[in-house]
């Protein structure tokens, strides 16, 4: 097979983290829906693929603090903390409970999701509420913070339910203040006679369930569902006329709460529909059970009618994902993979970027600090929050309606693909060869260094065809290649006239020629004309005059750049002759006229003379012009109209 390179030298200093001209983020553009020829991810209003990653934190929506009433969480400022690391969705987090005691102290939660109006009190000494109504602050606060999102280009998953909160229940009956003690379904927590345990175990897990399901005995009143329902009917109506919106379920309610989340997907359909609203998309992620049930859930989570899913930690998914077969948009969320997990940076990038190439979205159980229980912010975990953010920035540079997991494609297994047009290949193992059967085309090439977030190296390949074999131009990284027909680096093209002739030697040059084989528009010209790293003229026709001692051969560099910021260089070489040393203005005599120029270009001993205009006087070939060269230059002193000695300076 042919192998024709055409080969792009840069500087890697100046496009170190390039990827920051990507986070100035525009408003969302929605409601999402299921893109119509890649299913493995959203689309937006204009029908543009929408990928989506980002962090999420448990006291993201709902303030939690070991005091009552808990300091509120910082929401801009965890805004930022997205933004900053390119990430576009947050996951907004539940608690129905008012008081946690999974962990010690107790955690109190605010806002609640219903009043608290009384009569009476309830287990965790309040007042009672009343489930007939839907607190408005927190309605209120939900709203502002799905806008507030919004604008700045993140999408916002709203959970409606936290199921895992009905369980948990202590060993010691006396002391049971578990999370289900102070629900508001718990029969003493309430004004509206609303038992959501009615087998009194003092788990509440009923409450997740329908009154249909034989699960149970006794089954869940029709009253609970009601009251679920009108809750959920109030979300949607305060929130329907925002396009950034993914409703949730629940969080990991028990794998007996399947029947009761479809029945919720099915009813936030229609009650859009309905109510005449936009459809928003709905999400259903991992429950959990034993280990026999655990092993099921994926599968009823893709046999579901829930446009989103997350699934468990079965099935390869925390360490090395699956393929993505597009049967639906996936979110792996490491909440219900491994919680706040990935303890080492390169697993944290290794796991995103498979996650990526396999068709995958990625969502990360945050260690974000802000009275959490867990401790203090970890900071290794930066490494997943900017692989994350990588990926996005490859993800919206790239025609994702077209390109789907090709891992068959590479040796690696990781490639992400639309065959002909473009590639990213994934190589998890540190400067590594690895082959890719890449069709015949012209492609622009780069190489991204994963852990120092660089493109080392970039330029084009014309290939022919077949597998070819490619290295990391960095050993010590994980790296990313990727190839595309619209990732071409523009063409340089130098003419000079004359390129040889006698000191001083004025050379014209015209870049015009140069292109973009893509179409694409050349925007920076930059020309250096003795090739020594220091620009001299910017304009796309320009000139030099060349000056030597002695036969010498100058290299004259072009570089130029395109609209999508890629550049290419093109070089000529300029060679200069004389003929007669120390006749700088070349009329064939030396006098006093080239006197005056070696007296503009003395330095003195030991002082460099770089001047492209007194290379000529450098007459005893060092770097100074000094007493040295001017005994030379005294004794090729011929006079106006005289003639020098050609041998003058022997």
């Amino acid at each position: 097979m042919a192998d024709r390179y055409k080969f792009v030298t840069v500087a890697v200093s100046i496009i170190t983290c390039w990827f920051v001209s990507i986070l100035s983020a525009a408003p969302t553009n929605g409601p999402l829906s299921v893109h119509a020829t890649n299913p493995r991810y959203f689309s937006d209003a204009s029908g543009n693929v929408v990928y989506l990653t980002g962090s999420h934190i448990w006291n993201n929506f709902m303030d939690w603090s070991r005091y009552y009433p808990p300091a509120q969480f910082n929401h801009t400022a965890f805004l930022d903390l997205l933004e900053q690391h390119n990430h576009n969705f947050i996951r907004g987090w539940v608690w129905e409970t008012a008081v946690l005691v999974e962990y010690s102290p107790d955690v109190f939660f605010y806002p609640f999701t219903f009043e608290r109006t009384g009569p009476g009190t309830a287990n965790d000494g309040r007042a009672k509420f009343d489930l007939n109504q839907v607190n408005t602050a927190y309605l209120n606060r939900l709203r502002q913070r799905v806008i507030e999102a919004r604008d700045r280009g993140i999408y916002y998953g709203v959970m409606m339910f936290e199921p895992i909160n009905y369980g948990n229940k202590s060993s010691d009956p006396p002391d049971n203040q578990v999370s289900w003690w102070t629900h508001p379904f718990q029969r003493n927590n309430n004004i509206n006679g609303i038992d959501g345990d009615p087998n009194g175990d003092g788990e509440g897990w009923e409450s997740s369930s329908l009154p249909s399901d034989s699960y149970y005995n006794p089954p869940i009143s029709q009253a609970v569902t009601d009251i679920q329902q009108a809750y959920v009917s109030a979300v949607i109506d305060h929130l329907h006329d925002l396009d950034n919106i993914i409703w949730e379920i629940g969080n990991e309610g028990n794998f007996e709460s399947y029947n009761w989340q479809v029945h919720f997907i099915n009813y936030i359909r229609s009650y859009e529909q309905q109510q005449g609203y936009q459809q928003h998309p709905v999400w259903l992620t991992a429950m959990v059970g034993t280990s026999t049930q655990n092993g099921q859930v994926n599968n009823k989570l893709f046999n579901s009618s829930a446009e989103v899913i997350s699934p468990n930690n079965r099935d390869g998914y925390p360490t090395d994902p699956p393929v993505n077969n597009g049967s639906k948009v996936i979110i792996l969320d490491t909440d219900h993979l491994c919680g706040v997990c990935q303890s080492t940076s390169d697993a944290t990038v290794s796991w995103c970027w498979k996650s990526f190439t396999r068709g995958h979205q990625v969502a990360f159980m945050d260690s974000y600090y802000n009275d959490n229980p867990w401790g203090s912010n970890q900071p290794h975990h930066n490494a997943l929050r900017y692989a994350m953010g990588d990926t996005r920035s490859y993800a919206d540079r790239m025609n994702l309606a077209n390109a789907t997991p090709q891992g068959s494609l590479s040796s690696t297994g990781y490639c992400l693909a639309d065959p002909g047009t473009e590639y990213l290949v994934y190589q998890p193992y540190a400067g590594q060869q690895f082959s890719l059967n890449l069709q015949a085309g012209f492609y622009g090439y780069e190489w991204f260094n994963c852990d120092t977030r660089v493109v080392e190296e970039y330029g084009n390949i014309d290939w022919a065809g077949g597998t070819k074999n490619f290295t990391p131009p960095f050993a010590s990284n994980q790296a990313v290649l990727y190839l595309s027909q619209n990732l071409v680096a523009p063409v340089a093209v130098i003419n000079a006239n004359p390129t040889n002739g006698i000191s001083p030697l004025h050379v014209n040059f015209d870049g015009t020629g140069s292109y973009d084989p893509n179409g694409g528009t050349i925007v920076g010209y930059e020309w250096d004309f003795t090739d020594d790293g220091s620009p001299d003229s910017t304009s796309a026709v320009t000139s030099n005059d060349y000056r030597s001692s002695r036969l010498r051969v100058f290299t004259a560099k072009l570089t130029v750049t395109n609209n999508q910021g890629y550049s290419s260089s093109d070089t000529v070489d300029i060679t200069v002759d004389i003929n007669q040393i120390c006749d700088f203005d070349n009329d064939s005599d030396v006098d006093q006229e080239d006197f005056g120029h070696f007296q503009k270009c003395m330095t003195g001993m030991g002082e460099w003379q770089n001047d492209p205009n007194c290379l000529d006087a450098l007459l005893d070939d060092d770097d100074d012009v000094d007493l040295t060269d001017f005994g030379l230059f005294q004794g090729c002193m011929s006079g106006p109209n005289i003639p020098a000695n050609p041998a003058c300076a022997d």
